[in-house]
């Protein structure tokens, strides 16, 4: 097993390289943020979604402040979230351009239409239609919490994002169905677990 060598050396205060390489080491499924804003539709790939609460059911999302979909998303006050599949990495690029280029909804080779106020691509892994619950300004992203007023979800397996680069889910062999492999933490320093 690899990991982190001696904690003795962790840095007091990170600097911007180690909090990067830090956060490359976090997999996450890769989705595209749809809304409709006064501009006309807007959206942006997000690797930061999670469930946060199953009643009421919301989940979240981080979105970079200053982008369109932030505007768009404050405007409307709902949007949609599509969880990508493991064949979908063309539309994860094509919604990350920059936010400028206002052609990321053409020529997607996917419909596109306007279902309960938000642009919502078909085709997706899976869609979820939500409500703003709340918005957080913190750092330089806004994270949304959304009410799900409604979801679709598809068949197959998700797209991620590892390492800067888009991964998939490998099939797992020689593991027991419902047993977890328990990782060795070395004790606190002076200390034991409790």
């Amino acid at each position: 097993m690899r990991g982190v060598g001696s904690l003795r050396t962790a840095e007091a205060a990170p600097s911007d390289a180690s909090c990067r390489a830090y956060f490359r080491k976090l997999t996450a499924g890769v989705a595209v943020v749809t809304a409709c804003g006064d501009s006309g539709w807007s959206g942006t790939t997000v690797s930061t979604l999670t469930s946060v609460s199953l009643d009421p059911p919301i989940v979240l999302c981080c979105v970079s402040a200053g982008s369109r979909t932030v505007a768009a998303i404050r405007h409307a006050g709902r949007f949609a979230v599509h969880l990508l599949a493991e064949d979908q990495p063309y539309l994860s690029d094509r919604f990350a351009r920059p936010p400028s280029d206002g052609s990321r909804f053409e020529d997607l080779g996917h419909e596109v239409r306007l279902v309960r106020g938000a642009p919502v691509i078909a085709g997706t892994l899976t869609i979820g239609w939500c409500d703003v619950y709340s918005l957080d300004e913190v750092g330089d992203h806004v994270v949304v919490y959304g009410r799900l007023t409604a979801v679709h979800v598809g068949d197959g397996r998700p797209l991620l994002w590892h390492e800067r680069d888009y991964r998939a889910l490998e099939e797992r062999t020689g593991f027991a169905s419902g047993t977890a492999r328990a990782l060795s933490v070395p004790p606190p320093e002076g200390g034991t677990h409790t």
